[in-house]
């Protein structure tokens, strides 16, 4: 608990200093990083502060699992620092059933930033850094990792037209409590028919080099993790958006799935 406390903390500091350094602006260039598990290239204009948040239902029959987790809520935190950077807080909430019983609290604690890169000029992509530290949840915790885990990655974006854009996001991913880091690679086509509406479809997957169990159907191991999520998202007003989505396994179709809606609100 005092963890979390010193985590609530953080989060009202950056809300207060980021009120304090911003003011209204209806020109702002915001751009969410909700929804989708691939992660765009854009930070946060200097002293913008965004909050994206949500709630999602996960029903999971994979390799014999029978569990139902609801993420109460998902916040991110994104603090533009620079014109280049920006810092990131992620606090998530979950809930989960299962046959031998039920337990809920903190499922994701991570800070960590956001770097452009690169702008992007001509078929040559945006480029940005992401680096996110997760931390631990000690031996109580049902979710978090005994020990700091570390996701990096490389995020691009092509503009192929007025109306289409393509994402793609490598990188690796050590959760802590794995002897191997998984590789993490994933596309995602948008589709932006106006100013305020927008739909995407996406691929994004993982490889490790151990063989896992809950990967793959019953009775067998996998190296990788395959995954699709389609979605869509709508600005109510140039500080607020509205978006739901929906994730699939595509190692198991039919024993997988994820609704959620979501939200995100420039603050200041």
């Amino acid at each position: 608990m005092t963890r979390i406390k010193h985590l609530l903390a953080i989060v009202f500091l950056l809300l207060s200093f980021g009120l304090a350094k911003g003011y209204a602006q209806s020109d702002v260039d915001f751009s969410p990083d909700c929804p989708g598990a691939t992660t765009g290239p854009d930070v946060m204009p200097q002293w913008k502060l965004d909050w994206e948040t949500g709630f999602s239902h996960e029903w999971n029959r994979r390799n014999g699992a029978h569990e139902r987790t609801w993420t109460i809520n998902t916040s991110t935190f994104r603090l533009g620092v620079t014109h280049n950077a920006e810092l990131r807080l992620q606090i998530d909430e979950s809930a989960t059933h299962t046959p031998e019983g039920n337990y809920a609290g903190i499922s994701t604690m991570a800070v960590g930033t956001k770097i452009k890169v690169f702008e992007g000029a001509r078929a040559l992509p945006k480029v940005a850094f992401l680096a996110n530290f997760l931390l631990p949840g000690g031996n109580n915790s049902n979710y978090l990792p005994q020990h700091v885990g570390i996701q990096t990655h490389l995020l691009f974006e092509n503009t192929l037209s007025d109306l289409f854009s393509l994402g793609y996001d490598v990188g690796v991913e050590w959760s802590g409590d794995t002897n191997n880091p998984d590789v993490f690679f994933g596309a995602c086509l948008n589709y932006q028919p106006t100013d305020r509406l927008s739909f995407f479809v996406e691929s994004y997957n993982r490889y490790n080099s151990q063989r896992q169990d809950d990967w793959a159907k019953p009775g067998r191991t996998s190296h990788f993790d395959c995954m699709a999520e389609i979605g869509g998202a709508y600005m109510v007003s140039p500080r607020v958006q509205l978006n739901i989505f929906s994730d699939f396994s595509l190692n198991e179709l039919s024993k997988y799935n994820t609704i959620g809606f979501g939200l995100a609100w420039l603050l200041n």
